[in-house]
């Protein structure tokens, strides 16, 4: 009897070690996957004690005791790609169904015909709303959505020029004439254009004109095209500039901003559009951070305003704390979601879906949902992949150890049926 119980241990061992090779074979196909996580099998001792034996009699072989999904790290690498995120640390994205979510480390997302940011089998990320007046995320995780996103028009209400002006500059003998664009330009000092915009995303060419008066002394002036403007109503044809506001400028001995005077404030409507009042930074007195006069030619070093037409969206970012950005072709961005992170009391009791995407089971636990870099969550990594945890070179040697595993219970098997065919000789 105790020759076919060692048939059946060797037996019990060649079961095993298969499996084992099956999840090895499994790993080692899955080394380039995503998001991937190995598995390792785990095996136990039978005992006769166990089946009603004597206890710390002969065992009866082996068996798999569990087959435990590893969730170590893996290599995250940078992919270029915007939709591509990683997770650096501890949790998982939530995908599909907002009222029973799954769950992934494979952050290879895309967008949908509907605008929904997917996984490549469909499922939906999911993320928390963020309120627009407290920039909180808000309610529970619903499907980011980038269809249609536009980012409406600002009228410009700041403008900013930093310049040299030439001490040294002409002086117009006739002064500053703004008749036509040509004549403001040819007597004015030096001239530069700044777009503006109107509350319809509209944009308007602001020609700002220095004209010197004197030692250390100028004037500004600012002008549009008549054609564009409806307030206040202009007294000459499309085509030639209105002026809108002016004023002097004075400088230090040492090249400073003395001080700007405003004779008339930029205050417009153009046309179809609502009115608005521009304000003029030209620097500090007492400093050369805006307007400066040194001898030498007219330099514009900055000119800046706060003012942007239509935008449409172009393009996503993903902060580390899972903010979500809209990019818009106005230059503009937007926060419209913060992605939402699960962790698990006991995350190697998921249940595998394939896919690389899990679902919660009684071994796992609930699932509890937060913010990223909250709680023990990780960060969000942009533009990267989280590749598979699988060593390819440990997998080799765990091939190894159970190729020769395998080799010594059939070496137990034909052990025991020679045996066995020598006691049938005997009786023979």
């Amino acid at each position: 009897m105790a020759i076919l119980g060692a048939l059946s241990i060797g037996r019990t061992g060649l079961i095993n070690q298969t499996a084992a090779l099956s999840v090895i074979g499994n790993n080692i196909s899955n080394v380039n996957t995503t998001g991937f996580k190995g598995s390792r099998v785990e095996f136990a001792d039978l005992l006769s004690g166990a089946f009603g034996g004597t206890v710390g009699a002969i065992g009866l072989g082996s068996r798999i005791s569990n087959i435990r999904t590893t969730f170590d790290q893996g290599a995250i690498e940078a992919t270029g790609r915007e939709k591509d995120l990683a997770i650096q640390g501890e949790g998982f994205f939530l995908v599909g169904d907002p009222d029973a979510p799954q769950f992934t480390r494979a952050g290879n997302f895309s967008s949908d015909s509907n605008g929904n940011i997917v996984t490549n089998t469909g499922e939906a990320l999911l993320a928390f709303e963020v309120s627009p007046t407290t920039g909180a995320a808000v309610g529970r995780p619903v499907p980011i959505n980038i269809e249609g996103l536009s980012s409406q028009a600002q009228a410009t209400s700041n403008v900013s020029v930093a310049a040299n002006l030439d001490s040294g500059g002409t002086i117009p003998s006739a002064g500053f004439d703004p008749t036509s664009f040509t004549t403001a330009f040819a007597t004015s000092t030096h001239a530069t254009t700044v777009t503006i915009f109107d509350s319809l995303g509209g944009a308007h060419n602001a020609s700002i004109f220095f004209t010197r008066t004197g030692t250390n002394a100028w004037t500004y002036d600012v002008g549009f095209d008549a054609g564009e403007v409806e307030s206040p109503a202009p007294s000459v044809s499309a085509g030639y500039p209105t002026i809108i506001g002016s004023g002097t400028i004075s400088f230090n001995t040492d090249g400073t901003l003395a001080g700007v005077t405003a004779s008339d404030p930029v205050a417009l409507t153009f046309t179809g559009a609502a009115a608005q009042t521009i304000s003029l930074d030209f620097g500090t007195v007492g400093d050369t951070d805006g307007l400066s006069q040194n001898s030498g030619n007219f330099a514009l070093r900055s000119q800046t305003q706060d003012g942007y037409g239509i935008g449409d969206q172009v393009g996503l970012n993903f902060t580390e704390e899972g903010f979500v950005e809209a990019l818009f072709s106005n230059g503009q961005t937007r926060v419209i979601n913060q992605l939402a992170l699960a962790r698990f009391p006991n995350p190697e009791g998921l249940t595998s879906m394939g896919n690389q995407i899990y679902r919660t089971s009684v071994d796992s636990g609930e699932a509890v949902i937060d913010l990223p870099q909250s709680g023990g969550r990780g960060s969000i990594v942009s533009v990267s992949l989280e590749g598979s945890n699988v060593s390819i070179a440990q997998e080799f040697i765990n091939l190894i150890s159970t190729q020769r595993s395998f080799q010594a219970n059939t070496k137990v098997i034909t052990s025991g049926d020679q045996m066995l065919l020598e006691l049938i000789n005997i009786v023979r």
